[in-house]
């Protein structure tokens, strides 16, 4: 902070720091507050109205966060922001014109993102190929190195986790099922050491439920690709994975478990919740897509709030979670939280009955 900053920051009764996880929620805020003036602070301890801050907006583009000067300008209290399908918060008003410089920072990280192909299209990469099987090895080392890429192989985890410790990958492609050391226990040893825990890995297997595919994002695994598959999808897969690790690295520590996130075409949303409710989760899950990104609350394995940003979304709870429920491509980000006591309710299982009879009625 400048020494003008400094002075600056002494007018104001309280600093509040608003973390954007991913482009699509900095996105997505900017869409719906920050190009009006003003932003939607999610807080379980409220400012009277009229309370100057300092905002702290911390961006996924890696630079110092922005600083912002604002006021308190309305409340939602617990029940008016239940009935929302949101959390409690303050609607803070900018004091001074920073939404041009916002701006221009937004689109210049999106540009150097997506736009200009340097981050979609890494430069040549090295992967560590771990298989027993002599075929699928070659399969994948020749994909990639044909592509312009660096491959270290291994034929069972153990040796595997050698060859990471020898020379760090950028990613780390594996079996599950191997002798002497299979995938689940290389996954473990490579997340508990310093030098590796942020190294994405990947399971080459088709695991045989969605269960099993939780557990995998529970323990850490990035992503998943199923045998048999062609060379070519692999590479375009991989070169996306290392693309999303590196962003998702500067928003969220991966050997944080805290946060399970995952693809919503391996582990779908019915699927999750009810893992979910099972395990009695008090969490808050962060779905995005394409075209938009939702928040389903869960207390205690039941959900509480459904926040879809649309005006016309339903108001009801249960028609929320229902139009989330069909969302199939892409990501959830499951996140632990505190969060007080309900005061509305959907039962998962509830709902997932819910869902799957009017799909049923909607394919008569």
């Amino acid at each position: 902070m400048s020494d003008d900053e400094r002075r600056r920051a002494y007018r104001f009764a309280a600093r509040i720091k608003v973390r954007f996880r991913s482009i699509e929620e900095l996105v997505t805020a900017y869409t719906e507050d920050v190009s009006r003036g003003g932003l939607y602070v999610t807080a379980a301890q409220q400012l009277p109205p009229g309370t100057e801050v300092q905002l702290s907006l911390e961006l996924p583009d890696g630079g110092e966060p922005a600083l912002v000067p604002a006021r308190v300008a309305y409340l939602l209290d617990e029940p008016t922001a239940r009935a929302q399908g949101r959390n409690p918060g303050m609607g803070m008003q900018f004091l001074e014109d920073h939404v041009t410089p916002l701006a221009e920072r937004i689109a210049r990280f999106l540009a150097d993102t997506i736009g200009s192909g340097e981050h979609e299209r890494p430069g040549p990469i090295h992967a560590l190929v771990v298989d027993d099987s002599a075929s699928y090895r070659e399969l994948v080392a020749r994909s990639l190195e044909d592509a312009g890429h660096h491959v270290t192989v291994a034929e069972n985890g153990l040796e595997g986790f050698g060859k990471a410790m020898q020379r760090t990958p950028d990613i780390v492609l594996t079996d599950v099922t191997m002798p002497v050391m299979d995938g689940w226990q290389l996954l473990r040893l490579l997340r508990a050491r310093d030098a590796t825990k942020k190294v994405p890995v990947v399971f080459l297997t088709s695991l045989d439920s969605e269960r099993d595919r939780i557990k995998g994002y529970q323990r850490g695994v990035d992503d998943y690709i199923a045998k048999p598959f062609a060379g070519a999808e692999l590479v375009a897969r991989v070169l996306r994975i290392v693309t999303r690790s590196r962003w998702e690295g500067v928003l969220h520590d991966p050997g944080d478990r805290t946060t399970m996130t995952g693809d919503l075409r391996q582990v779908t949303l019915p699927s999750l919740l009810a893992f979910a409710e099972s395990e009695r989760r008090t969490a808050v899950v962060t779905i995005q897509t394409p075209r938009t990104t939702a928040r389903v609350a869960i207390h205690k394995g039941v959900v509480t709030s459904v926040h879809i940003p649309d005006p016309k979304a339903p108001p009801q709870l249960l028609e929320r979670l229902l139009l989330v429920l069909d969302w199939e491509d892409g990501r959830f980000y499951m996140e632990e939280a505190e969060l007080p006591e309900p005061t509305e309710q959907v039962i998962v299982q509830m709902a997932l009955l819910e869902h799957a009879r009017r799909k049923d009625e909607a394919s008569r």
